[in-house]
């Protein structure tokens, strides 16, 4: 694909400062920018670098005025970088169809321009909306829904009553409403709690790879509109995710939690059941929350257990300055073990 750099602009609705003639042929990052590609900066530090390398135009902010470039001044660099990607790289079609190797139950519903692959199954009464996808591999359960131009990936697993919104994307081999770990304990074996609710998917939602979404005990594990779930991510059972909340890999969430909207959560957090996370919370890889835990609005924390940034910061300088803090401790225990012994050595004086 080749356009000029004008035209670029155009598309993007950016401002043009430069020669408009030049030819674009690919889009790249700045860690790798290539000869005739697009990059995006944020800050001039990245500017002068690109700026020595074979780049043919680079997207900056409206602080940016000037380059020995072309560039294309835009509000947001990143995000008119990430829809370019898309025109260079358009998404996957796919052919709207259901193949006559795939198992689709009599009773199941299945709306207009929907493609389900071979070897995919759906369940009884279950209802597939317009333009949904269906890959290869793909379970579907009884009375299952699943919205309109939602994208279920090879290998997903939607168990029975479960709820999937619209424009929603599923990465391979996810499951989405097993049982809830749900027991009691007794002195002669452990009870299981049956686990009789569903998860709701709302729109929007982008979950990765490997993830497991628990049904609840009883009700519904949400997650909110919008939200963006990273590989390897476990939400248990009646959990419930405000929108547009992000949670990075290998996170792990426990029974009836409750994480706000607008919340972002680094990789391996770890949270107990029952903990509150506010609105606009920002959690630290890593950070650990013990069971009850409630954390208001608009904080960052890290940590193990949990605390507020500046709190967590003074723990952690404490830690590393504990090796040199020993060595004076036993440094002053050596003069202090000295001393008792020269008083222990000298006769007492007579007045």
């Amino acid at each position: 694909m080749m356009l000029t750099a004008q035209q670029l602009a155009e598309k993007i609705n950016g401002k043009l400062i430069g020669d408009g003639t030049v030819q674009i042929t690919c889009i790249a990052n700045t860690e790798s920018p290539a000869p005739g590609s697009v990059c995006f900066v944020q800050d001039t530090k990245w500017l002068k670098r690109l700026e020595e390398t074979e780049v043919a135009c680079i997207l900056v902010s409206d602080k940016i005025t000037s380059s020995s470039k072309t560039i294309i001044q835009v509000a947001h660099p990143k995000i008119a970088w990430a829809r370019l990607l898309e025109f260079f790289f358009p998404p996957r079609s796919f052919s709207g169809k259901v193949s006559g190797q795939a198992a689709v139950a009599s009773s199941a519903r299945i709306g207009k321009n929907t493609t389900i692959e071979p070897f995919a199954h759906i369940g009884e009464n279950a209802v597939i909306g317009d333009g949904a996808v269906i890959c290869s591999f793909v379970s579907v359960g009884d009375n299952v829904k699943i919205g309109a131009k939602t994208i279920l990936h090879p290998g997903v697993v939607i168990y029975e009553n479960c709820i999937i919104g619209q424009s929603v994307t599923i990465h391979a081999q996810t499951v989405i409403g097993s049982d809830g770990f749900g027991y009691v304990a007794t002195p002669d074996k452990q009870i299981k709690v049956p686990q009789v609710g569903n998860v709701i998917i709302e729109d929007e939602v982008e979950i990765g790879a490997c993830t497991t979404i628990d049904r609840a005990t009883i009700g519904s594990t949400v997650i909110g509109k919008d939200c963006k779930i990273d590989n390897q991510v476990q939400i248990a059972h009646n959990v419930v995710i405000g929108p547009h909340t992000a949670l990075s890999a290998q996170t792990g969430i426990s029974g009836s939690s409750k994480i706000g909207a607008h919340v972002t959560m680094g990789g391996k957090a770890g949270l107990g059941d029952h903990v509150e996370i506010g609105d606009w919370v920002m959690v630290g890889a890593g950070a650990g929350f013990p069971s009850g835990k409630k954390i208001g609005p608009k904080q960052i924390v890290f940590g193990q257990p949990a605390r507020p940034y500046h709190e967590a910061r003074k723990q952690i300088g404490a830690q590393l300055r504990s090796a040199e803090m020993y060595d004076d401790i036993k440094k002053l225990k050596g003069k202090l073990a000295e001393l008792e012994k020269r008083l222990a050595d000298t006769p007492p004086s007579i007045t």
